[in-house]
């Protein structure tokens, strides 16, 4: 019944809004399907897997924007990061504070997995996340 009510309120918009479907936004930016939290499932470090020194990394990414990266390793250090995120196609972005100032950083999002690629120290990162 909800869905019922929310495509006819939906129709309603589109025919005596006095826009066009043209000028509104995608589905998948109404929906947000991506705003979740994610879990990550592989992480290599220069080719070598390094997942296993973790006790858990995890994204998440609110509705509104506003994305955490927080982790803890096998010894129980915590950590993390937090800023904002954008959409934008099959890319998102994220910015946020490093080496004391804020810079952006984008990935790819893959078949509903968040894909890192990051040089570090010569070496390659590689992550992916995957929704819970």
């Amino acid at each position: 019944m909800k869905k019922i009510f929310c495509v006819l309120a939906l129709s309603s918009l589109l025919l005596f809004g006095g826009c066009d479907a043209a000028e509104m936004s995608s589905l998948r930016e109404i929906s947000r399907p991506y705003a979740c939290e994610y879990k990550c499932t592989k992480l290599l470090f220069g080719g070598e897997d390094v997942l296993g020194k973790l006790s858990f990394l995890k994204l998440a990414l609110d509705g509104s924007g506003k994305f955490s990266l927080d982790y803890a390793d096998t010894f129980g250090k915590k950590g993390g990061y937090s800023g904002e995120y954008e959409m934008k196609g099959e890319r998102v972005v994220f910015t946020a504070k490093a080496g004391g100032k804020m810079r952006n950083f984008e990935f790819s999002y893959e078949d509903g997995a968040i894909v890192m690629r990051l040089p570090l120290g010569g070496r390659l990162i590689y992550a992916e996340f995957r929704a819970l």
